[in-house]
């Protein structure tokens, strides 16, 4: 018999039974005949006339009632999450997007599977959008060494590594996962103690490094961004002591290790606006959000030229940032695509609501930006916030000549370098010019204000009281060392 098993579900095809951990799932016949179609064919798209072909075989049914055994299937999968193992593809059709194993195995015995080398990997439902040869590209160079992905908060870089150790897994002996961000404590190995232990000791790292002797590894290292130092440390001894050892880390900023390889993972693609668009497909960043706004909002599915039209002005208000794109896909049920448009004048309001289940920093376009920001010393949060007023392209010059007063040249320096390194400054190399991202300099703008106001709130208190204690001054008659005592109060004051 075949037995299809992918995420903590069995389906046995011959019995018709499905099961999760053990436990049997009811689903009726058709959304059954559908799983079978989808989970066989995982990662490839199925048009919605071949779905309807296989569950429907000798019936002439509306896309409907596709539709409702589409829900049904998702709510027996997975509690109809948006970010479904079925996954909805605009205009095409639908996909599973979980790894399948296939078992052929005789029905007097149980089947087994063999332990998988992803299996500390995380599933990720959602189909990965416009990656899939940059993936590839980078996938066939990783070797022995340690690489890191980079780029800004939300671009996508957790899930492009967790693809590229899928791609290699047939590569490798062992491949193991660890999230830097994970603070619950689950699924504890040595290596994980030891880049999350508060006191790192020398038995910590040596058990970690023992974890890879004498086989061939990847070991992925995600949200690298809080320990930074630590996992540098780490990744160059283990890499020292095991040359062959492939490490993958992401960050938003490179670790810093000599012979460190550095991947910069760009946004989507993204129309300008005089490029005319007929196919959704033509650039990722629309392509994604029309996936997205199909799974959570099927009635505006994107498939006529206003709506391919509006949703090239929603990506371009968004930087091509998948996570930025999929907060705003999620807010089309409530708003319309019309009103989505404008309401993106003001992304950080309106990019406020994500998947329930993501990390804290995934749930908003604010708290992932809050991440960022608050790795950042004084003098770059300072920087970041003056650099906030230019809505046009810059020099490092003209960022000195005009804010530069506020810090010293070698401090100045070294802010805005480091702004460019953490991502949060794009640099265009062409010609040595440097630009905000739309999404950022919404949001320094914002602290920018905020600090600027308070300054100002603080000194106008300060001329009150001020002026108040003149006031009394020249009510009364005062003696000489009265008079003295004033003035030195007031000063006093204006000096605070």
């Amino acid at each position: 018999m075949t037995v299809l098993r992918f995420d903590d579900f069995e389906m046995d095809i011959p019995a018709r039974s499905l099961k999760r951990s053990g436990c049997d799932v009811r689903i009726g016949s058709r959304a059954f005949d559908l799983l079978v179609a989808l989970a066989s064919r995982h990662g490839e798209i199925l048009s919605k006339a071949d779905l309807i072909g296989v569950a429907w075989p000798d019936t002439h049914v509306e896309e409907s009632s596709l539709r409702v055994n589409i829900v049904a299937l998702r709510k027996a999968l997975d509690g109809g999450n948006p970010y479904s193992m079925v996954e909805n593809v605009a205009g095409r059709g639908y996909t599973f997007t979980v790894p399948v194993t296939k078992l052929e195995v005789h029905r007097t015995t149980s089947p087994t599977l063999p332990a998988s080398r992803v299996d500390s990997l995380p599933n990720t439902c959602a189909r990965l959008v416009g990656r899939d040869d940059l993936i590839a590209k980078w996938a066939d160079g990783i070797g022995p060494g340690i690489t890191t992905i980079v780029g800004p908060g939300g671009v996508g870089k957790t899930v492009v590594a967790l693809q590229m150790a899928r791609v290699l897994q047939e590569a490798f002996e062992s491949i193991q996962f660890v999230d830097m961000a994970d603070e619950t404590g689950a699924a504890s190995t040595p290596i994980a103690d030891a880049l999350k232990a508060r006191s790192l000791t020398s038995d910590m790292l040596r058990q970690a490094m023992e974890t890879f002797s004498g086989r061939s590894g990847l070991l992925v290292i995600d949200g690298c961004d809080w320990s930074i130092d630590r996992v540098a440390l780490i990744a160059e001894s283990i890499a020292h002591s095991y040359p062959e050892l492939a490490i993958l880390t992401t960050s938003r900023e490179p670790l810093g290790i000599i012979g460190e390889n550095v991947l910069h993972l760009p946004g989507l693609t993204v129309p300008a606006a005089k490029d005319q668009i007929d196919d959704v497909a033509t650039f990722s960043a629309v392509e994604l959000f029309a996936e997205r706004v199909s799974m959570v909002a099927e009635e505006y599915a994107i498939d006529d030229p206003r709506g391919i039209e509006l949703a090239a002005e929603v990506v371009r208000k968004t930087d091509g940032n998948p996570l930025a794109i999929e907060l705003a896909a999620s807010r089309v049920a409530d708003l319309g695509l019309e009103n989505l448009v404008v309401s993106l004048d003001r992304p950080l309001r309106t990019l406020r609501r994500g998947n329930r289940t993501s990390h804290p920093r995934q749930q908003t376009l604010r708290a992932n930006i809050d991440w960022s920001y608050n790795l950042l010393d004084r003098n770059m949060q300072s920087l970041l916030g003056s650099l906030s007023v230019l809505d046009t392209e810059f020099t490092k010059d003209s960022a000195l000549a005009h804010y530069g007063f506020e810090l010293a040249r070698s401090d100045f320096d070294e802010a805005f370098d480091g702004l460019v390194v953490k991502s949060l400054v794009r640099g265009q190399q062409s010609d040595g010019t440097y630009t905000l991202p739309r999404l950022i300099r919404e949001y320094a703008l914002e602290k920018h204000i905020q600090i600027t106001s308070s300054v100002l709130s603080f000194s106008a208190d300060t001329n009150s009281v001020v002026r108040g204690v003149s006031h009394e001054h020249s009510q009364f008659t005062s003696s000489p060392r009265t008079h003295t005592e004033s003035r030195s109060f007031s000063e006093a004051i204006r000096a605070a």
